[in-house]
């Protein structure tokens, strides 16, 4: 009796630990709210702004346009960059939209949208650096710091005789640039191009000698299956580009020439 009391109890303890089913796009629409999960960790892609503490950004702006399409009301959650994925796949949002790039891995355990935008990874070093950074390899023995489980730590994080340091934003990675902390960083051009201008922020430069080696492509992302949902956002990515409202958008924010097509 006791066993089967036990055993009842782990199987319910089982039940609960299992993540809430992705909502249909029909219950989606039932409910009136698309559940959103950004970051803000990435201006100018998504951050919150200190003087209204709202959320604010390239990928806010795009969700709220989608939503805005499907007749929605748009409600955010903000989590850090690696909680986007977790988030969406434990069915607390429907909708992931922050600076996420497509990529194989990724697209095993969700569902990408259309391509938003794209870009190509960039340098940030001290505007004392002695020396430019022209291609990827010249990181090799150098002390590099990159955003927590991103495409440019995967990147480089196997590179022989390189120390790899993870941040959580661009804020402590730039601050530790600046300090001479690590040598340079590798980052998201547009995020660092924002966060130089919008703060004030002297001592650090993108080094415009550097080539990128790779270029991804940004997309927003819907659970692994959640097919109808997907196609109704793709319809509205495609309605928003032939509008100009993503065009407005990437004016808005300065990255009209990153939109993808």
């Amino acid at each position: 009796m006791m066993f089967k009391t036990i055993a009842a109890g782990l199987m319910l303890a089982g039940l609960l630990l299992q993540p809430a089913a992705a909502r249909t796009l029909d219950e989606v629409r039932a409910d009136g709210t698309l559940k959103v999960v950004t970051t803000a960790s990435s201006p100018p892609h998504g951050f919150k702004n200190p003087a209204s503490n709202q959320l604010e950004g390239i990928m806010v702006d795009v969700a709220a346009g989608v939503a805005k399409r499907l007749k929605l009301k748009a409600a955010y959650t903000e989590v850090p960059f690696s909680g986007l994925i977790p988030t969406l796949t434990s069915g607390r949002a429907d909708l992931m939209s922050g600076p996420l790039f497509i990529t194989p891995e990724r697209a095993k355990v969700v569902d990408f949208s259309v391509p938003v935008y794209e870009w190509g990874e960039g340098v940030v070093v001290s505007d004392k650096a002695a020396k430019p950074y022209t291609k990827f390899e010249d990181m090799q023995g150098k002390r590099v710091g990159v955003l927590v489980d991103s495409v440019q730590f995967n990147m480089i994080k196997d590179m022989p005789g390189t120390k790899v340091s993870t941040y959580p934003d661009y804020v402590t990675l730039i601050a530790d640039v600046r300090a001479g902390r690590i040598d340079l960083g590798v980052v998201d051009p547009p995020s660092i191009i924002y966060q130089i201008k919008s703060k004030g922020i002297s001592g650090v430069k993108l080094d415009t000698a550097y080539q990128p080696q790779k270029k991804w492509q940004v997309g927003m992302a819907v659970d692994k299956g959640n097919t109808a949902l997907l196609q109704a956002v793709n319809q509205a990515l495609g309605e928003m580009k032939s509008s100009g409202e993503m065009a407005e958008i990437g004016r808005k924010w300065g990255v009209s020439d990153l939109l993808a097509k």
